[in-house]
Formats: C-alpha cells, sequence, structure tokens
C-alpha cells in the first residue's frame, strides 16, 4: 500500500542529487525548485565525493531555503551481499581530501568511472544503435561534464535522448545494463559499517538510506554498533509498511527519522523535488540541529 503525501510546503526533503554526480539540476536549480515548493529545507547529497560539498554551501548562500550539503555514500552488506547507502550529513572535505570517508569514496567514484567508460566502450564497439544513432563518446563526457564522477546516466542520456522514466529508456537500461546484457558488471563497495565508522570519523552524521528499496533492514543492528544515528523514513520506493516498518526501526534502536525525494532529474524515477518528505516534527531535534550545524560549516 502506498503512503498519501499531500502538499510539501513547510516540510523538508532530505535527499535529493544535483550535476556533481547523476542528478540533471545544478544546486542552484534545486534551491529554485525548493523555494517554488515553499520547502522548509532541503539536503543535497551527491554520491560518493565530498569535493562538492563547498560549491554547494556556495550555491546556498543567501538562498530563502536552508540547504544542508551531504553526501551518499554506496557500500554493501558482507552478510548478504546486498548493496546499501548511507546518507552522510555535517561532513566538511580535509585540504589535502585524504580524510577517512574521502579515502573510501574517492577508491568508489574511481571504479565507478572505470566501469561506465568500460560499458560505453562495450556498447560503441557492439554498434548498437538507439533510433539509428550510435553512442558518442564525447557526447556523453560532455553530459557528465559537471559531475565528480561518469555515470550510467551520462552515458544513456546521450545515448537515448529520453528522460530515464521513459519506456524506452528503461527497456535500453535491462537490455544493457542487466540480466547478463553486454554491459552487465559491477564494481565492488566497502563495508557498510566501515562506511558508518568512516563518515563517524570525519565528523559526520550517518543515516540508512530507503531500506525498505534496497532491503538493508537486516544490517540495522551492526550499523547501530558502528555509530548509524539516523534512518530514512520517507523515500519514494517506500510503500506504507516500508514506513511503518522504519518508525519502528527508529524507536528500537534510538535513530531519528529523515525523508526525501531521491530527486534525480531528468536523470531518475521522483517526478520533482519534493515528491517525498519528512515534517519537521517528526524530523526532530537531531535534524533541527543538522541545519543549525551547517551555517557554521558554510
Amino acid at each position: 500500500m502506498a503512503m498519501e503525501y499531500g502538499s510539501p510546503a513547510g516540510t523538508l526533503d532530505l535527499h535529493m542529487h544535483s550535476v556533481y554526480s547523476d542528478g540533471s539540476e545544478t544546486v542552484e536549480g534545486l534551491i529554485a525548485a525548493a523555494q517554488g515548493m515553499r520547502l522548509a529545507g532541503i539536503a543535497v547529497t551527491d554520491h560518493d565525493c565530498l569535493r562538492q560539498l563547498s560549491s554547494i554551501r556556495a550555491a546556498a548562500r543567501g538562498a530563502a531555503v536552508p540547504v544542508l550539503a551531504g553526501v551518499e555514500v554506496s557500500a554493501m552488506d558482507p552478510a548478504t551481499g546486498r548493496k546499501l547507502h548511507v546518507l552522510a550529513y555535517g561532513l566538511e572535505a580535509t585540504p589535502a581530501g585524504d580524510g577517512p570517508l574521502e579515502r573510501m569514496v574517492d577508491a568508489t567514484l574511481f571504479a565507478r568511472t572505470q566501469l561506465s567508460l568500460w560499458q560505453a566502450w562495450t556498447i560503441m564497439r557492439a554498434g548498437e544503435t538507439f533510433d539509428g544513432r550510435e553512442l558518442s563518446l564525447d557526447e556523453a563526457i560532455g553530459v557528465g561534464s559537471r559531475s565528480t564522477g561518469f555515470y550510467r546516466q551520462h552515458l544513456m542520456e546521450a545515448f537515448s535522448h529520453l528522460p530515464n522514466a521513459d519506456e524506452r529508456h528503461q527497456a535500453c537500461v535491462k537490455r544493457l545494463f542487466k540480466g547478463g546484457g553486454i554491459a552487465d558488471r559491477t564494481i565492488d563497495y566497502p563495508a557498510a559499517e566501515d562506511a558508518v565508522r568512516a563518515i563517524r570519523e570525519q565528523g559526520g552524521v550517518a543515516v540508512l538510506a530507503h531500506p525498505g528499496q534496497m532491503d538493508s533492514w537486516a544490517a540495522v543492528p551492526g550499523l547501530v554498533r558502528a555509530g548509524l544515528q539516523g534512518i530514512e523514513v520517507h523515500h519514494p520506493d517506500h510503500s506504507l509498511a516500508d514506513v511503518e516498518r522504519a518508525r519502528r526501526v527508529a524507536a528500537e534502536y534510538g535513530l531519528f527519522a529523515t525523508g526525501g525525494s531521491d530527486y534525480h532529474g531528468t536523470f531518475g524515477k521522483p517526478k520533482a523535488v519534493g515528491c517525498r518528505y519528512i515534517g519537521a516534527d517528526e524530523a526532530g531535534e537531531r535534524v533541527s540541529r543538522l541545519f543549525e550545524d551547517e551555517v557554521r560549516l558554510s
């Protein structure tokens, strides 16, 4: 069963992506959209990099909508082999880029970029076409020119010229990148508990992202022991049962609740900033403190 969401005005969207990773919208565009939706605050949580944090904070300076500069860390649960994501807030990049989380995510970003380049080369060498067009690597790299890495989303934007939600685009993704397709390959990810420890060691606040989407419930006890502090309750891929389960987990382990749209612009499924959110009352004092601390970081 899906949960009903009304107007997002006055709420918080604490999970979205920009051109610094695999989103199609600039930070300025995300802020403008949030202002148009009358959100009370947002977080820009691009994947596996801290180098963009100062740029996000610069773009947010003076904005009518408060902005958290965060990161979404890709990891995996060694016990189940399942991939999971951890949102991190309250971070700063180190001058040399050698903090514990920076070293971890830099390795992931490098591997992802290598993989996406290999996937592009494989598709081109196979002579694959979309509507009679071959993939242009120059165009794909151009699409991702503002990103800290090169993603499959950049490749597919250049190949299909269609939004991610388009059925033909999705059929192409499934044929090429899944189920044994010619570009079906993945990378290794750091252990999730190590990711949480690295976030904490670098001064950040760790939140388990969309556990219902990735079925990462079993990882919660170990993540809590490693220093997990929050859990994403509201997400576009969470059913009402997922929302209720996340709330129970939060209560059981003393975690605070977050929520957001996971918006990627035309590169993802969610249709708009603020399509999922969390109310300030449910987010509570711990999230309020994140916004207070962000002023110091900015």
